[in-house]
């Protein structure tokens, strides 16, 4: 049996984020020392509860304190960022842990998170599958990029400077990119299917009710 973990991670919303980010980081450790083979941290930018509001931010801490275990995100949430960050973000992540790095993405589901970020009531499925969509196409492409979408547009064609390198951005580590993992939290997910499409891996969340799994796969 191989052992992994996932922290969302949850505190007191009274205690100090320096104190916590101590202990979480410990954990880690701790696991990768005990053998364990993947940890997958989660992110909130508005939740004094679960003050990791950059799981890429808080993974890269660990880069050169472990020695063997997969770091994730547990998840990226997609909407909230603009998808050229993320994907120069998450191919330095890459670089930095030397291919230990599982990609989790997710459309995000703390609502507070979605308002403060504009996207409250919006379809943040559609939001998620573009962001994605360019994250994987940057990576793929050549710059000058000229991407442009419903929610997001990505250019570099009036400013690219090819002889020194200005306009593009970096590629992962792992080739083509890491491995990408998805959310599965409610019955019949559009989510799953479309990662199942795709070669994508679910995991799934400490609430996903046990009656909720079958519904992932024809009986």
């Amino acid at each position: 049996m191989r052992l992994g973990t996932f922290m969302m991670p949850l505190h007191p919303p009274k205690r100090q984020p320096h104190e916590t980010y101590v202990e979480d980081r410990e954990a880690i450790l701790l696991a990768d020392k005990l053998g364990y083979v993947e940890a997958l941290v989660g992110e909130h930018v508005t939740d004094l509860a679960e003050n990791v509001t950059s799981c890429m931010m808080f993974l890269a801490s660990l880069a050169h304190d472990t020695k063997k275990i997969v770091l994730g995100t547990g998840t990226i949430n997609m909407p909230n960022s603009h998808p050229a960050a993320i994907a120069a973000q998450a191919a330095m992540l890459d670089h930095l842990l030397k291919g230990r790095f599982i990609m989790g993405i997710s459309p995000g589901g703390l609502m507070s998170d979605a308002e403060v970020f504009g996207n409250y009531k919006k379809d943040r499925n559609a939001i998620f599958l573009e962001s994605i969509n360019m994250v994987l196409d940057i990576w793929e492409r050549e710059a000058p990029y000229n991407l442009q979408g419903q929610f997001f547009g990505v250019t570099t064609q009036n400013t690219q400077i090819p002889e020194i390198g200005q306009g593009a951005i970096i590629k992962p580590y792992q080739k083509p990119h890491p491995p990408i993992v998805v959310t599965a939290v409610a019955p019949h997910s559009k989510g799953v299917t479309e990662a199942a499409k795709r070669g994508w891996t679910p995991i799934s969340a400490n609430f996903l009710l046990p009656e909720w799994v079958a519904s992932h796969w024809p009986r």
